[in-house]
C-alpha cells in the first residue's frame, strides 16, 4: 500500500560536527510473512539517486537493502555485530555495523523505528549513527 515515509539519519551521532539528513518520500508499505517491508526510491537529497531501498522489519531485527547506484545489505540486531559489502560505482569495501539499540513498533497502518549503531571499517570505528523512520499509510 502507498505510504508516506519520513527518514532522519544522523552520522557522527553525539559529535559536534554530526551531519543530519532528513527525507520525506512516498513509498510502499506492506505486511510480509515475518513482519513488514518498506520500499522507496532514493533521491538527490540522499546522494543515492537511482537506488531503491527496502527495509525489512521483523522480530529478529531490521535489514536495510539498497540496489542501484549503491548496493549493500545491512543487518541490524540489537547487541550484535555484522559485516556487509558496500558496493559503489567507484569500488567495493567490506564494512561492519555494531547495533547498539533498536526501537521498532509497527502494525498494519504504519509505525516507527530508531536504530543506534556504529559503522566500522577494518575494525576501526568510522562513525556512530542513528536512523529514524516513520511510516504512515496514505488514505
Amino acid at each position: 500500500m502507498n505510504a508516506v515515509i519520513k527518514i532522519t539519519g544522523v552520522q557522527g551521532f553525539m559529535q559536534p560536527d554530526a551531519e543530519t539528513i532528513e527525507l520525506m518520500t512516498e513509498g510502499v508499505y506492506c505486511r510480509t510473512e515475518d513482519g513488514y517491508q518498506v520500499y522507496y526510491t532514493e533521491s538527490e537529497i540522499t546522494g543515492l539517486q537511482g537506488t531503491t531501498t527496502s527495509v525489512f522489519i521483523s522480530p529478529d531485527g531490521i535489514t536495510v537493502e539498497r540496489r542501484g547506484m549503491l548496493n549493500s545489505k545491512m543487518v541490524f540486531r540489537q547487541g550484535e555485530q555484522s559485516r556487509f559489502l558496500y558496493e559503489t560505482r567507484f569500488g567495493a569495501a567490506t564494512m561492519g555495523v555494531d547495533t547498539r539499540r533498536i526501537d521498532a513498533s509497527f502494525d498494519d497502518f504504519g509505525g516507527e523505528l530508531r536504530i543506534d549503531y556504529v559503522v566500522n571499517m577494518e575494525h576501526t570505528v568510522a562513525s556512530r549513527n542513528t536512523l529514524t523512520m516513520s511510516v504512515k499509510l496514505r488514505s
